[in-house]
């Protein structure tokens, strides 16, 4: 299930198993795959909990980005029991970016999910916008530990209209976290685009497929020879 623009009203659902899915990317030799839990994000519904057990009763945990909802320790913590180890946070880092020692002392692998529209930051399942300096705010949580972003273009997020990466770019360069781009991805074109980028900026390392894949718009052959 993918939303448009973040938009609840502009839902695409496919018929996919995510547990059975999962496991054919894992089985392919993909070492990490991004899941979001859309039920938690939205409105803290726990209607994949399911999901997410036999995720962890099946042994993929361990190659699982995890997103969606955690707005807690306890709700991390909860998560790393069952091996989500990398999970990707937002709102509660900007809250509270001293989260970021806590998680971190537990072994989780702390991701910040940087969402924003017109280079301006969106909170709160993207239904709030902050007046928080970009830059300011990831040299802070850097402060406190975080290592990687994920930056999601929400203008473009599951539009399949492509991706700019000039934002991207400038926040790299100025942070030297590492990044993930996110949102938008079309086709293989936008692959090669940001394999270019990562040549002149190789901190931004890593690239989410989500709905072009879904709607064929990119083979798994073609992602597997991006992947590393």
């Amino acid at each position: 299930m993918r939303f448009e623009k973040g938009d609840k009203k502009r839902l695409h659902a496919y018929e996919f198993d995510p547990v059975e899915l999962l496991e054919r990317f894992v089985g392919e030799g993909f070492k990490l795959v991004h899941v979001v839990d859309l039920s938690a994000a939205v409105d803290g519904s726990s209607a994949n909990e399911n999901v997410l057990r036999k995720i962890s009763e099946r042994g993929l945990a361990e190659f699982v980005q995890l997103g969606g909802g955690i707005r807690c320790f306890e709700r991390a913590l909860w998560l790393r029991r069952m091996g989500f180890q990398r999970q990707i946070l937002s709102s509660a880092l900007i809250e509270d970016p001293t989260l970021i020692c806590k998680l971190l002392e537990q072994g989780i692998d702390v991701v910040f999910s940087l969402d924003t529209a017109n280079e301006r930051v969106r909170t709160k399942g993207w239904n709030e916008t902050s007046e928080l300096n970009v830059v300011e705010l990831l040299k802070t949580l850097k402060e406190f530990g975080l290592k990687e972003v994920i930056h999601t273009d929400v203008e473009a997020d599951g539009t399949l209209k492509g991706r700019k990466l000039d934002f991207t770019k400038h926040l790299a360069q100025k942070t030297n976290l590492t990044f993930i781009v996110a949102g938008g991805i079309s086709g293989v074109e936008d692959l090669e685009n940001v394999r270019r980028l990562n040549l002149e900026v190789p901190c931004v390392d890593g690239v989410v497929v989500g709905r072009a894949f879904y709607e064929g718009k990119i083979t798994l052959k073609e992602m597997k020879s991006y992947a590393r």
